[in-house]
């Protein structure tokens, strides 16, 4: 399983989509790949569905400043990595399941701007537990299946939001998916280069409690059990899904 599962960001084909559900996502299931994309010079786009603006066992804090604090805090974890393209949709933390048609014409809208090879996002059908030790979060879920959606729908015809044509938005198929998350994972890339990188960047993410040693420990567990996996030191896990 090492040798045919591990794969290089290499092969991984530019331009190259995120789509995340919350702050944090994105550097803790793939930050070191994206490290290494960037170093590539592959153009590189990331897109966060909510602020977060629920994450908080605080009371006495409001959710737009928390919201705030994290987009804060995904901005400085995004320089790190060397993510230029940014953007938040500032959708509420939780409520993604309840604006689905919605958020599909805003990620389809997306990928025909974008016009990615490759779009990364969340497993939708996670398996047993999810992927990483992660609890199966709605947001998660949700922008996963939406995103998959979008990919399939965005390049069929002109009936699919026909306003983006008179916008100049052509149809756009991207060639796969890869799946972060996932308890099944059919790819490991090595990011043993990129893992102090990703380290830095999760560390940004204080008010998630990312800034500690217990969770260097787990995520040194984690990308670690991913590596010994692929037969290397580090690694991060994906499942790989064709838009069809």
């Amino acid at each position: 399983m090492a040798g045919s599962a591990l794969r290089s960001s290499d092969e991984i084909p530019g331009p190259i989509l995120v789509v995340a559900a919350h702050p944090d996502d994105i550097e803790v299931h793939c930050g070191g790949t994206l490290a290494q994309f960037v170093g590539q010079g592959k153009r590189l786009s990331c897109v966060v569905c909510t602020s977060g603006n629920r994450g908080t066992d605080d009371p006495n804090v409001t959710m737009q400043e928390i919201g705030a604090r994290r987009e804060r805090e995904q901005r400085a974890a995004s320089d790190i990595v060397g993510v230029k393209d940014l953007t938040f949709l500032r959708h509420d933390d939780g409520d993604l399941a309840f604006i689905v048609p919605q958020l599909r014409e805003e990620i389809v809208r997306i990928i025909r701007e974008v016009r990615p090879r490759t779009v990364i996002t969340h497993d939708p059908y996670p398996g047993d537990g999810g992927g990483d030790s992660c609890s199966i979060y709605p947001d998660h879920t949700t922008v996963g299946l939406v995103t998959f959606q979008s990919a399939f729908v965005c390049a069929p015809g002109p009936l699919f939001y026909p306003g983006h044509l008179r916008e100049g938005l052509q149809p756009h198929k991207p060639e796969s998916l890869y799946l972060v998350m996932s308890a099944n994972p059919s790819v490991f890339v090595d990011i043993t280069e990129t893992w102090p990188t990703k380290q830095v960047a999760i560390r940004q993410h204080q008010s998630q409690g990312r800034a500690t040693p217990e969770c260097d420990r787990e995520m040194t567990r984690i990308n670690g059990e991913n590596g010994q996996r692929a037969g290397v030191q580090f690694a991060e896990a994906f499942r790989i899904l064709l838009p069809s």
